[in-house]
């Protein structure tokens, strides 16, 4: 045995835990909310900038001209200061909780998120030339986080708070069907821009999707640990 083979089995071993893992661990102590405050901050600095704003919003015409990161950035983009403090109040509370729980899915969830919206806004929306705003991912982050609370509340048997988050989801699933009816949103004042409704009924459909991601990852994972 070297020295340095000697050195290594000296060091003591803690749960078996890896140079890998640890290093994530610290990385996840730091900052556990890295995506979250990165997409917040982009957002307010596109809201300062109005040049930045213009190369970002999504622009279905500049998106047909082949500026594809259109579809991503247009999200992180605003009408106005009252619009991105609701989406953004919205995104900080709901997107920090998605994260804490869902480390790893969590940046895929946006990814595929922002460009399933921006796809269905493109062709269901031809009437306007662009779109902006966080509000469909906070719709679809909302709905997974009101999926994974029911999910455990359900698991611990409290009937209380499964039934609040039940509420909770029958109230959110009320103002998307007034919102698809009378074609006004709720909380924001929409002077100035025409709100895409169809942006929250996707969100919404992709939250279902990564609720249900997250339940079977969750029973995946319970099964292992019992194997």
């Amino acid at each position: 045995m070297s020295a340095g083979e000697s050195l290594f089995a000296t060091l003591p071993q803690q749960n078996d835990a890896s140079l890998p893992r640890m290093c994530h661990r610290g990385s996840s102590r730091f900052n556990p909310y890295l995506v979250t405050t990165i997409v917040s901050a982009i957002a307010i600095l596109a809201s300062l900038f109005p040049s930045l704003a213009d190369g970002l919003q999504l622009d279905f015409a500049r998106v047909a001209d082949g500026q594809w990161w259109r579809l991503l950035s247009g999200h992180l983009t605003h009408f106005g200061s009252q619009h991105l403090f609701w989406d953004l109040l919205m995104f900080v509370v709901l997107g920090a909780a998605c994260e804490r729980q869902h480390p790893r899915l969590f940046p895929v969830s946006l990814i595929v998120m922002a460009l399933g919206i921006s796809v269905a806004v493109t062709f269901a929306c031809k009437d306007v030339s662009g779109y902006r705003g966080l509000s469909g991912i906070d719709t679809g982050l909302f709905v997974w986080f009101i999926g994974d609370q029911i999910r455990q509340s359900l698991s611990d048997c409290d009937r209380m708070f499964a039934g609040f988050w039940t509420t909770a989801a029958t109230l959110l699933v009320g103002k998307l069907l007034f919102e698809f009816v009378t074609g006004d949103v709720l909380f924001v004042d929409a002077d100035g821009f025409k709100p895409l409704i169809e942006s929250h009924l996707v969100g919404a459909a992709f939250g279902v999707l990564f609720a249900g991601v997250g339940i079977l990852a969750g029973e995946a994972g319970a099964a292992n640990m019992s194997t």
